[in-house]
């Protein structure tokens, strides 16, 4: 099996990427699994964490790299697979959105702590360690995620999902400074209506 060498440089990882696309381009089917491998945990992640169904994340993996293996050929070598391949993705999932919201089922609280993590820290200890039950647990997540602006909810997810802001970025067709804007007022709003909630009586 064809395999290169990478360190941790984000370059030679994206140099990597574009090494396999043209092979698989030549008909190299190895070099196919080794990209496969190399992105499928995160476009199965990115896939469910949207769909909230298993069966319908696992087909749009599929889809995705039957898209990417068709695709080969006409693939322009810029060092931007990430985007490349996650835009397939959104699209596949946008697709596949039954409701208006595109959700299905509720989000789990590892969900949605995932997503307000930031520099370490998640939600106010007030609100996720009291004698009572957690507030985060009462929380109807999969209402709190739906209210927020479209973009701002994908930018969420993307990131809970393990996506570089870089990558991200490229795959909404915006800056990275833009995405990160999306990201911070998305969990800053959810933070507010958390903390509205705790207050209740």
């Amino acid at each position: 099996m064809f395999y290169v060498g990478i360190r941790d440089d984000g370059s030679d990882r994206r140099m990597l990427e574009d090494v396999l696309m043209m092979k698989i381009a030549e008909g190299d089917e190895d070099s196919f699994v080794q990209l496969y491998e190399m992105w499928c945990r995160r476009i199965m992640s990115y896939a469910l964490r949207s769909l909230r169904d298993l069966h319908e994340a696992q087909d749009v993996v599929q889809e995705t790299f039957i898209q990417v293996y068709r695709s080969a050929p006409s693939y322009r070598a810029e060092g931007k697979f990430g985007a490349y391949v996650l835009r397939i993705a959104g699209n596949l999932v946008r697709h596949r959105f039954r409701s208006p919201h595109g959700f299905r089922d509720s989000q789990s609280v590892e969900s949605l702590t995932e997503i307000l993590e930031e520099d370490g820290r998640l939600v106010p200890e007030s609100l996720t360690h009291s004698p009572e039950e957690s507030v985060i647990e009462g929380i109807d997540i999969e209402r709190l995620l739906a209210a927020l602006p479209v973009r701002q909810r994908e930018a969420l997810i993307l990131v809970a999902s393990g996506v570089s802001y870089a990558e991200a970025a490229e795959m909404m067709s915006i800056t990275a400074d833009a995405f990160a804007q999306l990201v911070l007022r998305g969990r800053r709003t959810l933070k507010i209506k958390i903390k509205r909630m705790s207050d209740e009586p």
